[in-house]
């Protein structure tokens, strides 16, 4: 008998604590926050930020595609209030929205670039990697000239929500043309990185007038004339942000870090400048560090591999004297753009690169001594040698060119 009590008792507990729905919400009671902007909000320490939510229109996004409701009402929409906080900012919001904000669906971070330079980005993740709701794998990009309002209210075509856009060309980029794949743009990412004083995220630009981006005639055209771009690396220095990297010298800064897959170089021929196009496939670069005279000395060897795309000059591609030349000016373009990005950093006293790391690797106890002086004092004057190897695997289906 007891032993029956005893079960039945166990099962009765477990029926209350395992009850699993206690704290259920239902999805038309919830508004699904897509996007979060952050702006600087005024002087005022009442008003200190301004955030943007960006939340997705369920019923819209559910519509069958061309019907007139479909055609008349955007996909998302924004709502944007001022604290003192964040978490402030946000809950005011609420007074806004019809029903409550969910967080969990969040896939895009922006920052507007005024903030990002007089406050600095360092107190704006405290929130969010306090919060279970917020998962810190969503990208975080910063906006240029503009605010990250601006950006959230701006109609994308192709992409009925915004956010997926930019999280989609993120991405693309990265794999295709390779300028930005070593901006750390997931937010773990910039908060590890930001532990270091340093950081480096990848921007975003509204290209044509924002206002009428926000609107729905900006995507009813086959040519939109406000769009948005993702450009540039921001380097971070102190969480306050120090400088634009862009073109060749962002993709220096992506050989060095070894995050190089795809991307196209184009070199100079004997008559025409730019006039040969090589598709890089391959790409492994490789750091090490010597200790010389109580000072770290960086080696940094870089191999690179592709094939010839396109070819706008006179030259004859069925001699392998031809392909030697080529090799000898692709190694010559692909060190040039790590030495800028190498002195880009150097100038800023940011260590971009985490040479720190290989140091404290090679040789602990240096580190610890120069670790605090590292940035501002002893990168700026540590000695990088570099080494690059070109090759040119193939021609194409073409060995003449139209030129000759």
């Amino acid at each position: 008998m007891k032993h029956k009590l005893f079960i039945l008792s166990l099962i009765i507990i477990a029926s209350i604590l395992l009850s699993g729905c206690w704290d259920r919400a239902e999805l038309q009671d919830l508004d699904l926050v897509s996007a979060i902007g952050i702006d600087e909000g005024g002087d005022n320490v009442e008003n200190r930020y301004r955030v943007t939510v960006q939340i997705l229109n369920e019923s819209q996004l559910a519509g069958a595609a061309g019907t007139p409701d479909v055609l008349q009402r955007s996909p998302v929409t924004t709502f944007s209030n001022t604290g003192s906080t964040i978490a402030e900012a946000l809950r005011k919001i609420s007074s806004k929205s019809p029903h409550e904000l969910f967080y969990p669906h969040v896939r895009l971070m922006v920052i507007g670039e005024e903030i990002a330079r007089k406050k600095g980005i360092e107190e704006l993740f405290d929130m969010i990697e306090r919060d279970a709701q917020f998962r810190t794998l969503f990208p975080v990009l910063v906006v240029r000239d503009n605010t990250a309002k601006q950006l959230l209210q701006v109609t994308t075509p192709l992409e009925k929500v915004p956010t997926e856009k930019l999280v989609g060309a993120l991405e693309t980029t990265k794999k295709v043309w390779g300028e930005y794949a070593s901006a750390s743009t997931r937010a773990d990412q910039v908060i590890k990185q930001l532990g270091n004083n340093v950081a480096n995220l990848a921007g975003v630009q509204i290209n044509g007038d924002p206002e009428k981006g926000n609107r729905l005639t900006n995507i009813q055209q086959i040519a939109a004339k406000t769009n948005l771009e993702i450009k540039g690396i921001a380097i971070f220095k102190n969480g306050k942000l120090k400088k634009w990297l862009d073109e060749d010298t962002a993709r220096g800064v992506t050989w060095i870090n070894n995050e190089m897959t795809k991307t196209v170089v184009d070199l100079s021929c004997d008559k025409k400048k730019k006039g040969v196009a090589i598709d890089m496939m391959r790409s492994k670069s490789k750091i090490k560090v010597k200790i010389k005279n109580n000072k770290p000395v960086i080696d940094l060897r870089v191999r690179a591999e592709g094939h010839i795309t396109e070819v706008q000059c006179p030259i004859d591609l069925s001699k392998h004297e031809t392909f030697e030349k080529l090799e000898k000016k692709l190694e010559k373009e692909i060190k040039e753009e790590v030495f800028m990005a190498l002195e880009a950093a150097k100038k800023q006293k940011s260590d971009i690169f985490r040479f720190g790391e290989y140091v404290n690797r090679e040789d602990p106890k240096l580190w610890k001594k120069i670790e605090k002086r590292w940035n501002d004092e002893i990168f700026p004057e540590t000695k990088v040698n570099v080494t690059v190897k070109g090759f040119i695997r193939r021609s194409g289906l073409r060995t003449k060119t139209y030129s000759r």
